[in-house]
């Protein structure tokens, strides 16, 4: 009886989604971080393109935030590399213009879903990429 609750224990807590942790969610520019230990899997901030309207500038449209994350990792195929995108602000869709800062995602066995949470710094006048993170929460389904 004790193994078979330690068993339901056990399947209860692996059903339940987790959190990848890294030290306050935030990823730099060009910044890869382990998601995943068994199998393997890790996420890159790969690029960034930032179109949203500068603080004290009048803009005629707000812009918006687009970030490329390279996900790598092993599945039964061997080695994979997608890269998933999201965007904060005046995206455009297919379905007309919305943020994009969500996405469920399958990969190397696993399901994600990843949440862009912000894009920093925020728009000024002089700044290069490699100024840039990412506030990125990680749920494991």
């Amino acid at each position: 009886m004790k193994a078979l609750l330690f068993i339901l224990l056990v399947a209860l807590v692996a059903c339940q989604s987790s959190t990848v942790d890294k030290k306050g969610n935030e990823i730099k520019y060009k910044e890869t971080v382990q998601i995943n230990d068994v199998p393997k899997a890790t996420l890159t901030f790969f690029d960034v393109s930032d179109s949203r309207c500068p603080e004290n500038v009048k803009c005629v449209w707000a812009g918006n935030a687009k970030v490329d994350l390279a996900l790598e990792g092993v599945g039964t195929e061997g080695k994979i590399t997608k890269h998933i995108n999201l965007c904060l602000g005046a995206c455009s869709t297919s379905r007309g213009f919305h943020t994009i800062d969500s996405l469920d995602q399958d990969f190397a066995g696993q399901k994600y879903r990843f949440i862009l949470e912000s894009v920093n710094p925020y728009p000024i006048a002089a700044k290069t990429k490699n100024d840039y993170s990412i506030s990125l929460r990680i749920e494991k389904k």
